[in-house]
């Protein structure tokens, strides 16, 4: 089975409740991480993750912005991001060739 993966978060409870449904309706499982504790003390965790399985992600974020609760930005890559992963890439080839 696969893992699960945030795929919104919000201090908002009514708004992460509202994508929750909206996900359900639409036959995506989905789980709350840190509901709670947000309760208890919403400063400083993130809010509450809305989560999925791994296999649903990308349905669950087509919907998400389908049913206006995000925008096509929120899932894509930072640049700045991006060049680090290929930095990386180029450190890790390079000790690679060295074994």
């Amino acid at each position: 089975m696969a893992g699960l993966i945030t795929i919104m978060a919000s201090d908002v409870q009514s708004e992460i409740m509202t994508a929750k449904l909206y996900l359900e309706s639409n036959d995506i499982t989905c789980f709350l991480k840190d509901e709670l504790t947000n309760q208890v003390h919403p400063a400083g965790i993130g809010g509450v993750k809305l989560q999925v399985y791994e296999d649903d992600a990308m349905r669950a974020a087509e919907l998400l912005i389908e049913g206006g609760y995000a925008k096509k930005e929120d899932y894509e890559i930072p640049e700045s991001t991006m060049r680090m992963v290929k930095v990386y890439e180029k450190i890790s080839s390079f000790f690679k060739s060295k074994k």
